[in-house]
């Protein structure tokens, strides 16, 4: 785990850890980050109702907040399709049930303070059920054209305290084939659990899904990085130089996102990356009054 000091020194606003199965526990995590961190705002992103009760989700979530006093936010989502399959578990009217354990953390929350709680959406009847249900969306989309399209879905009708941030997927180095190639497993990943209807936008059969999600769970990654020569890698990682991030990140910016969340694997040089990251993040905060 990066030490707390590290984080709050690199100033960053905010810090989400991923919640799945496969990995650590989010909340163990966030509590000893929250231990090593004096002002970083932290929250899990994202779980889901499928494998944690909205009350468990909450009790969580209490015992976050009287730790990290006040610097909690969470991001609740469907989870994700392949990897809730792997556990025998079906992911039944998604839209229905994250707005309803939304509803259900609010009301057990009622005596821990202020925690905003957003949605984690790539669908537009996701992206429309955070504006009315949530304080915020974390809008899954790596692809330029597809975070655009979400930016205009959410314009209509928003709060002016409704929060929109971009979680996008990063691989950054100056050395733009080895920022590809750290990208492709999670692109693949996320491709391999996409709808039909979106993956046939893009021009990809099911038999090509099929053939990804089979190298992904055999582990046979020089294969994987045979067919994964396309541009359908591009919709789904974000992976350049630091000038082209930060020409992306200002341009998704200007589309009215509030925040850019860079989520894994951040690069081939994980440290080096961070530090890039962090310049970014302050080159743009002084750009931009009161962007994060």
């Amino acid at each position: 785990m990066i030490a707390g000091s590290l984080i709050d020194g690199m100033r960053f606003d905010g810090l989400w850890v991923s919640d799945h199965y496969f990995n650590r526990s989010s909340f163990i995590t966030l509590t000893l980050i929250a231990l090593n961190t004096r002002r970083v705002v932290l929250g899990p992103a994202v779980v889901n109702p499928y494998t944690t009760h909205p009350a468990v989700i909450a009790q969580n979530v209490s015992t976050l907040q009287e730790v990290a006093k006040g610097r909690v936010r969470l991001a609740l989502g469907a989870g994700d399709k392949l990897a809730l399959s792997r556990i025998g578990v079906e992911r039944e009217k998604p839209v229905e049930a994250v707005v309803n354990a939304v509803n259900l953390v609010r009301r057990f929350l009622t005596h821990s303070g202020r925690v905003d709680v957003y949605i984690g959406a790539q669908g537009e009847r996701m992206l429309r059920a955070s504006t009315e249900a949530a304080d915020g969306v974390l809008v899954n989309w790596s692809s330029f054209e597809m975070l655009e399209k979400s930016a205009r879905i959410l314009s209509d009708n928003l709060a002016k305290t409704f929060h929109k941030a971009a979680y996008v997927i990063t691989s950054v180095h100056e050395d733009e084939a080895k920022a590809r190639k750290t990208a492709v497993p999670y692109a693949a990943y996320l491709m391999a659990g996409s709808s039909q209807k979106h993956l046939e936008r893009m021009g990809i059969g099911e038999d090509f899904r099929k053939r990804v999600q089979q190298l992904l769970e055999m582990n046979r990654w020089d294969e994987l990085y045979q067919v994964s020569t396309g541009s359908w890698v591009d919709e789904f990682a974000f992976w350049g130089s630091f000038k082209k991030l930060e020409e992306f990140s200002s341009a998704v910016l200007d589309m009215g996102y509030d925040e850019i969340v860079f989520a894994g694997p951040l690069g081939p040089r994980y440290l080096h990356a961070l530090k890039t990251l962090s310049l970014i993040c302050r080159r743009m905060r002084r750009e931009r009054v009161g962007v994060g």
